[in-house]
């Protein structure tokens, strides 16, 4: 189903949904529009103006975001605010360890900081994963979480937030259909053969290999990371903080970003 196909249910296609949602669920103090500099924030960010809605955009800066996304976003979108909660990020590296599949704390202080209390618009695309098939255009947190402060130094607790997902239909093509029928800039990166942007050497990421090529001072920083860690442990008689032994040991940096990057 292309961009001008018309669905059942509404008789709009996507684009013409994607803006309905937003006027209709438009709050007196305006949305809170999270921008990460990829394609769907390009489109999310240009359906709200399309909608005429009021919205604050804002990017949480992350410290292992590829260079070219700042880029882009200080180029082209200048009214976007930078939000800085991952401050302290290497340093709770080295205290919770390397993010894993399963144990992402990593975007809870990068991606899923800010907008607390607010409603808040998100570029998720139920195409992008079986995760992400399930979720509704219009999602209210149920339960106030327990998550890292600014600073790293204790937990508090986390105001209630709504997402709105208008191109939660969207599928890639429909994406890059919307971007060039309007016109819109894009980050180089997409020219360059990458398919997602994001954090780099994220757990998921499918191009370990080419990632670390492509950044390799970033690349730099994890494995600093991962000698810190592993001296650390030496340090301690291979136990964790809490006492406990540790289930792999490891004699340098080198050898532990290796099997991160392969065990991810």
């Amino acid at each position: 189903m292309g961009l001008e196909q018309l669905t059942l249910e509404t008789g709009l296609n996507k684009v013409e949904v994607a803006i309905a949602l937003l006027k209709a669920w438009e709050p007196q103090e305006g949305y809170y529009l999270a921008f990460s500099g990829g394609k769907d924030s390009v489109a999310i960010y240009d359906l709200a103006v399309k909608a005429g809605v009021k919205f604050d955009a804002h990017y949480c800066v992350s410290p292992i975001d590829p260079p070219q996304i700042y880029k882009f976003i200080k180029e082209y979108y200048l009214d976007v605010i930078w939000d800085y909660h991952a401050k302290g990020f290497w340093k709770l590296v080295e205290k919770k360890g390397l993010p894993m599949r399963q144990r992402r704390w990593c975007c809870q202080i990068i991606k899923e900081a800010g907008g607390e209390g607010r409603l808040v618009i998100l570029g998720n695309r139920r195409a992008e994963g079986n995760i992400r098939r399930n979720q509704c255009y219009v999602e209210h947190s149920r339960k106030t979480k327990r998550v890292l402060s600014i600073d790293l130094s204790k937990y508090v607790k986390e105001t209630v937030k709504t997402f709105i997902r208008p191109i939660l239909d969207f599928d890639n093509s429909d994406i890059w259909q919307y971007i060039r029928e309007n016109n819109l800039p894009y980050c180089s990166l997409y020219d360059d053969g990458f398919k997602r942007l994001g954090c780099v050497l994220c757990p998921f990421t499918r191009e370990p290999e080419r990632e670390m090529q492509y950044f390799p001072k970033i690349t730099k920083l994890w494995l600093l990371a991962c000698n810190r860690i592993v001296e650390a442990t030496k340090a301690r008689g291979y136990k964790t903080l809490t006492g406990n032994p540790v289930k792999n040991r490891f004699e340098a940096g080198q050898e532990l970003f290796d099997w991160w990057i392969k065990r991810k």
